[in-house]
């Protein structure tokens, strides 16, 4: 099945997220969502609230981390300025 995207916009920045074929619903779902169980909202969120951020320079990503909702998201710039969220997910444990 071909990936598909959706758009959230959210003060003034556009965020990208890869929806994938699941299985189980038989119908597309957020790729973070099916992977670690972090919904886009949540994920937006931790952008926002992060308070360590670094770039991975071998994958070509942002790497940062949410210490007030304890989620870490992957994230890069697409040519147009929006950000692309790769994936997120919880360092708690239960979504690993």
């Amino acid at each position: 099945m071909k990936p598909k995207y959706q758009l959230f916009k959210i003060k003034g920045q556009k965020f990208v997220v890869k929806l994938d074929y699941d299985e189980v619903l038989q119908d597309y779902n957020y790729h973070m969502y099916i992977r670690h169980l972090i919904t886009p909202e949540q994920a937006i969120s931790a952008y926002f609230s992060k308070t360590y951020e670094e770039y991975n320079e071998e994958f070509d990503r942002y790497e940062a981390y949410s210490e007030k909702l304890d989620i870490t998201v992957y994230y890069t710039y697409l040519k147009d300025e929006n950000i692309l969220l790769i994936t997120a997910f919880s360092q708690g444990g239960s979504n690993d």
